[in-house]
């Protein structure tokens, strides 16, 4: 037993070691910096700590509690298809780690997640190696532990959800060589599979490169024309063969995809370099990485200077084939051209410009520089002294033209460019010194050194860089949140939104289960953006806020509960909370419970998710900028109602302008400062003569990078950045009291632009809102894709109009038969009314999920069979040679 444990150490170390390197570097790096749990930090920041650490607590919910909101949940902004948010966030299997860290301890998880992604990448390209350089145990370590802790995987430690493709494309690489020896008919499509089912767009950017990697190989044999074209038939089918398997993901993301990110792809493309090509020597320097170079950088490079060094002298290396070299060259050239030309960035990256963080696939380049300088260097790590003089020279001028527009990369410094030329220095000495066979090994572990020194220096250096998030400030909030949907949960059953007024991210709603109406996401359908900014709520291509709502809204939208933050005197440890928007219409709402950190409200005027409407609404459509005659004219055409108006415009009782010249008109008019070294604001003031609610309608050029808003002499909680007029409650029951507005000026200039305050008419909304109200629709949620329930016509001129999002994947039965649905306001799932009481079913499908099922079901059927025809055929040919 001893013996064959000796053997297994003695070939396995090497994998062992390329695992736990990784890690424990980056776990000393972690316990240094005090992230939890080992200190008060975390590794949360930008994405991770705003949108991730969201969908983390949401995937423990859906797999311990409520499967159903795999396909579909109303925590996603007011409600929508969940499939392909699982297929682009949360089909790692590493995040199986989560389940076993309750939702306040996700921080801690992550750490360990993180670790382990890092030990992974590091195994399966060290085991990569292994395959590819039989003979050689212990130098797939050098290179293999510069992959792991190659710049990019550093830069995107906080993208966890792309970690995986680089952990995968090593292990693809490996079964894509084995099918094309001939050794194996099955590992690559199910790896394949299984890449495109955890990140299919990072999958994506793999299959491109894979394209490219199969015509290298043909480089690397002698083979005949009818042989290659038999191995790129073999390739082509197994790989459409891995495309099948993943169907049961794929093609209903596709349709989500189509629905969401596909409306804004390119239409237009420019044939141009994006930046000045040799800027990109930039990012091979030691710690060159910042803040600045996540929403525009150039793109993570770093590798170390051994992987450099061989990299460059694979093409010099007279042992290698010269037609695979030229391969080589050509395919370098391609993918050095895509981090800089923008039709090829476009294309890597699906014909859609990534939203921060650019060059997502330069992992792909490193992968292939790495692999091509182990290839170079496999047989001895040593090199001639003409090579090592020529990378010598290319070093120098590389750091010259650095050091000399240093000025022009805010990443880099004078001590970042010395620790790059010394690591270069002593790795070319190094290689270029041959010693006698008995200290070869002395030569390799001071290599080692070199390189983990190298590699380590620029993760710290990196990631000192980036701020993150205390623990306290996940957990407090966190903990709030928690309170109050256990709270809800258990007083409230029936189908509802809960609106915030306060919030951690955007994302409270996917990760509390509370339905909030705001969210964040990379697939969010096209029409919820565009409704938001019609009603006079925040919005982008990827997130809505429900921040800006008024009593008609909050009504429509079943907004039936909201919850406030405590006020800072009111709490021992002052106010932990962020507060999101203003909302004196909560005195309009009955207070029903005080936790510790915040109030619950409820707004008795909610509706549900369905009602029934006059079929004037079939025809309305809405328009931009104009949020609250979009939301009379919505009330209106639902009640059936001509003409009234809910909102009166307001005059301010005194507008004063301190260094800014006066007009006499307001409304979209622009105002300039007099003296610009001097600060520049107008002060609005107005008293309510009713205890009806005051709205202040603000255009887009009224954000926060133009204006700073103040009121009655503290800063105005208001969402800062808004691309459509929002809508921002001043006042409610405010009768007789001054509401004083300022507006401080952080440019030379600001337009007013849809600047008006406005009264609503609280008594007539309430009885329009009564009047829907009392049109009797019931639903009864069963799960998150399913409704029972019944409806109550009086006549046939009624729609059955809901706040669900329109879908195909939503099919409606009335009395047990189907009948079509249509979109109402561009937006909302709505049938036609038959006069009587009706009973209703609604399920949604996710569209395209049985056609997936169906081909991924062949598909593996496609894959058993190949995996045991060798065995048959073997059994068949010894059943011959008995016979």
């Amino acid at each position: 037993m001893r013996t064959k444990l000796t053997q297994f150490w003695q070939t396995k170390y090497p994998l062992f070691l390329s695992f736990f390197i990784p890690v424990i570097i980056m776990l000393t790096y972690f316990i240094s910096r005090g992230m939890s749990p080992f200190g008060k930090s975390s590794l949360l920041t930008v994405d991770l700590g705003q949108q991730y650490i969201d969908f983390f607590a949401y995937f423990r919910r859906a797999l311990l509690h409520d499967p159903s909101s795999f396909f579909y949940s109303f925590s996603k902004e007011i409600g929508g298809s969940m499939i392909g948010e699982w297929a682009y966030y949360l089909m790692s299997p590493f995040n199986l780690i989560f389940l076993f860290f309750p939702q306040k301890t996700l921080p801690a998880g992550i750490m360990l997640v993180t670790l382990a992604k890092y030990g992974c990448a590091g195994l399966t390209f060290c085991a990569l190696l292994r395959k590819k350089m039989p003979t050689q145990k212990v130098t797939p370590l050098l290179f293999s532990t510069c992959y792991a802790l190659m710049g990019w995987f550093v830069a995107n430690q906080l993208n966890l959800l792309w970690l995986d493709a680089a952990i995968f494309l090593p292990l693809v690489i490996l079964a894509l060589d084995s099918l094309l020896q001939q050794q194996n008919n099955w590992h690559y499509p199910v790896l394949l599979a299984v890449l495109l089912i955890d990140n299919y767009y990072m999958g994506y950017m793999v299959c491109i490169f894979l394209v490219a990697y199969f015509f290298w190989y043909l480089t690397t044999k002698r083979l005949t024309l009818r042989e290659n074209a038999a191995l790129f038939l073999r390739f082509a089918l197994n790989s459409l063969l891995g495309v099948g398997l993943a169907a049961i993901i794929l093609l209903p993301t596709a349709f989500s995809l189509i629905e969401s990110k596909g409306q804004y792809t390119q239409n237009f493309i420019h044939f141009k370099f994006e930046y000045a090509p040799l800027k990109m020597l930039s990012k091979f320097i030691v710690g060159a990485f910042n803040f600045q170079q996540m929403p525009s950088g150039y793109p993570n490079l770093f590798i170390g200077s051994l992987a450099l060094i061989g990299f460059l002298t694979y093409f010099l290396n007279a042992k290698i084939g010269l037609r695979e070299r030229l391969a080589a060259l050509l395919i370098s050239i391609f993918l050095f051209l895509s981090l800089c030309f923008e039709p090829l960035d476009l294309f890597w990256h699906g014909m859609q410009f990534p939203v921060w963080y650019p060059y997502r696939f330069s992992f792909i380049v490193s992968f292939w520089m790495l692999l091509l300088a182990a290839r170079s260097l496999r047989a001895t790590l040593h090199l001639e002294a003409w090579k090592v003089w020529l990378c010598f020279l290319l070093f120098a001028s590389s750091l010259t033209y650095l050091l000399l527009n240093i000025k022009k990369f805010s990443f880099i410094s004078n001590e970042t460019l010395l620790f790059t030329a010394v690591f270069a220095t002593l790795t070319l000495a190094t290689l270029a010194f041959t010693p006698k066979p008995k200290y070869a090994r002395v030569k390799f572990l001071w290599l080692f050194v070199l390189v983990t020194t190298e590699i380590t220096l620029n993760a710290c250096l990196s990631l000192n860089n980036l701020s993150y998030l205390t623990a306290k400030e996940y957990t407090q909030p966190t903990t709030a949140l928690m309170q109050d949907s256990s709270y809800l949960n258990k007083r409230d059953h029936a189908a509802y939104r809960t609106g915030q007024v306060y919030s951690r991210t955007k994302n409270d709603g996917i990760a509390n289960s509370l339905n909030t109406g705001s969210y964040f996401s990379s697939a969010l359908e096209k029409s919820i953006p565009d409704f938001y900014g019609m009603i006079g709520n925040p919005d982008g291509d990827n997130y809505v806020t429900y921040s800006n709502g008024t009593m008609i809204t909050d009504s429509l939208l079943n907004m039936k509960y909201f919850s406030a933050p405590k006020a800072f005197s009111e709490l021992k440890n002052g106010q932990p909370l962020q507060q999101l928007t203003e909302k004196p219409d909560l005195k309009a709402y009955k207070m029903i419970k005080s936790n510790s950190l915040t109030r619950l409200y409820q707004n008795k005027s909610a509706l549900g998710y369905a009602y029934l409407a006059d079929t004037s609404l079939k025809s309305f459509s809405g328009f931009y900028d104009n949020p609250l005659e979009y939301q009379t004219q919505w009330l209106n055409n639902a009640t059936g109602t001509k003409g009234l108006a809910y909102f009166t415009a307001q005059n301010f009782n005194e507008v004063v302008f301190q260094n800014i010249s006066q007009q006499t008109k307001l409304t979209n008019t622009i105002f300039r400062r007099k003296d610009l070294t001097k600060d520049g604001q107008i002060i609005f003031k107005f008293t309510p003569t009713t205890n009806d609610s005051y709205y202040l309608t603000l255009g887009p050029s009224l954000d926060e990078d133009n204006v700073t808003w103040y009121l009655n002499n503290r800063q105005l909680n208001q969402y800062g950045t808004f691309r459509h007029a929002v809508v921002v409650n001043l006042a409610n029951h405010a009768k007789g009291q001054e509401i004083v507005l300022t507006a401080k000026l952080k440019k030379s200039s600001l337009w007013l632009n849809n600047f008006v305050l406005y009264r609503m008419n609280n008594a007539v909304v309430s009885q329009k809102l009564a009047t829907l109200k009392n049109r009797t629709v019931k639903l009864t949620q069963k799960s998150q894709r399913k409704f029972e329930g019944y409806y109550e016509a009086k006549n046939n001129r009624l729609l059955l109009a809901t706040t669900i999002p329109y879908s195909k994947g939503w099919h409606v039965l009335v009395d047990g038969k189907s009948v079509p649905t249509f979109k109402v306001q561009n937006t909302f799932l709505a049938i036609k009314a038959v006069k009587g009481r009706h009973t209703l079913k609604l399920t949604f499908t996710p569209p395209y999920f049985v056609i997936g099922c169906l081909i991924s079901g062949l598909s593996i059927l496609i894959v058993v069979y190949l995996s045991i025809r060798p065995r048959f055929n073997k059994r068949r040919r010894w059943s011959e040679k008995d016979l």
